[in-house]
C-alpha cells in the first residue's frame, strides 16, 4: 500500500492498494498539496484530479493522463512528462522549469503565470493554449502553437524553429534572442517572424482572430 501525504502537514490524502503508482487510476482524487516528489506515475490516469500546489519535482509522468486536472501552483520542475496528456488542465502559476515535456498535449490548457523556463516542449501540441508565461530558454521546436495566447510572454532565448504560430497572439511578447528559423508566423507564412527574433525588445504581432476560436 502507498500512502500519499500532504507535503507540509504529513496528513494522509489517499491510500493506494498497490506497490507502485505507475498506471494508477487517480481520476477525481483530492491531492491538493500532495508530496509526490520523485514518484513513478508513468501511465497514471489522473483526470479531473485536484493537484493544486502539489510537489511533483523530478516525478516520472511519462504518458500520464491529466485531462481537466487542476495543477495550479504545483511544482513540476525537472519532471519527465514526455507524451503526457494535459488537455484542458489549469496550470496557473505552476513551475515546469527544466521539465521534459516533449510531445505533450496541452491543448486548451491555462498556463498564465507559469514558469516553463528551459523546459523542452518540442513537438508538443499547445494549440489554443493560454501561454502568457515565462518561456525563457524553452525548446519549442516543431511545436503546434496555433491560436495560442502568448501576449506578454517571455520568450527570451527560446527556440521556436519550425513551430507553427498560425493565429497566435504574440502582442508585447519578449522575443530577444529567440530562434525562429523555419517557424510559421501568425498569417501562415514561413520565416516572416525571423526579424522579431533579432531584436532586443517586444514584438507587436497581433492575432488574426481570438485565440480561443477553433479552426476548420
Amino acid at each position: 500500500m502507498i500512502q500519499i501525504r500532504h507535503k507540509s502537514t504529513g496528513a494522509v490524502l489517499l491510500e493506494v492498494e498497490s506497490d507502485t503508482l505507475a498506471g494508477a487510476k487517480l481520476s477525481g482524487a483530492h491531492l491538493q498539496g500532495a508530496s509526490l516528489q520523485g514518484q513513478d506515475l508513468r501511465g497514471a490516469i489522473v483526470n479531473n484530479a485536484d493537484l493544486r500546489e502539489a510537489d511533483l519535482r523530478n516525478a516520472n509522468l511519462v504518458n500520464a493522463i491529466f485531462n481537466s486536472a487542476a495543477l495550479d501552483s504545483a511544482n513540476v520542475s525537472h519532471a519527465d512528462l514526455a507524451g503526457a496528456d494535459l488537455t484542458d488542465c489549469t496550470l496557473v502559476g505552476a513551475d515546469f522549469s527544466a521539465a521534459n515535456m516533449t510531445k505533450v498535449n496541452l491543448r486548451y490548457a491555462r498556463l498564465a503565470g507559469a514558469n516553463l523556463s528551459n523546459a523542452d516542449l518540442s513537438k508538443s501540441d499547445l494549440s489554443c493554449t493560454d501561454l502568457r508565461a515565462n518561456l525563457s530558454g524553452a525548446v519549442l521546436q516543431g511545436t503546434d502553437l496555433r491560436a495560442a495566447d502568448m501576449s506578454g510572454a517571455n520568450l527570451m532565448g527560446a527556440n521556436l524553429e519550425g513551430a507553427n504560430l498560425t493565429g497566435a497572439n504574440l502582442n508585447c511578447a519578449i522575443m530577444t534572442r529567440a530562434r525562429m528559423r523555419g517557424a510559421v508566423d501568425k498569417t501562415g507564412r514561413t520565416g516572416a517572424l525571423v526579424a522579431a527574433s533579432a531584436g532586443s525588445g517586444k514584438t507587436a504581432a497581433k492575432p488574426s482572430r481570438p485565440w480561443w476560436q477553433f479552426w476548420g
